[in-house]
């Protein structure tokens, strides 16, 4: 039943534009490094702030520069458009899923 949910996902067309664009964005040497930088800079400051280390002034600064080149990118743009757009599918998909365990919860609550 799981991987008819996978299938159902890989055919939506959330997935099928976030699929496109990052294909563009990968297409594009100049803005696939801005894109990685970017990426990956904000996976090492989320690791931070999950472990409790000190996320210092100058990576938030950093962070913020970064986000403007990326805001003035179009395909960078529109592939944190379209992930965006997946993640509120998923996050509706996971409602979804969790409204049994839910009711469960909340029965449990009315005691």
């Amino acid at each position: 039943m799981i991987h008819d949910f996978e299938r159902v996902l890989s055919r939506s067309n959330e997935f099928k534009s976030l699929k496109s664009i990052y294909r563009e964005v990968n297409a594009d040497p100049e803005t696939k490094q801005l894109f990685n930088k970017f990426y990956n800079l904000q996976i090492e400051l989320q690791n931070k702030q999950m472990t409790g280390r000190k996320i210092m002034q100058d990576e938030i600064e950093e962070v913020q520069k970064m986000g403007e080149f990326v805001q003035n990118n179009e395909k960078i743009s529109r592939l944190i458009e379209a992930e965006q757009r997946m993640n509120l599918l998923i996050m509706e998909l996971n409602k979804i899923i969790t409204r049994p365990l839910q009711e469960i919860y909340g029965n449990l609550e009315e005691r």
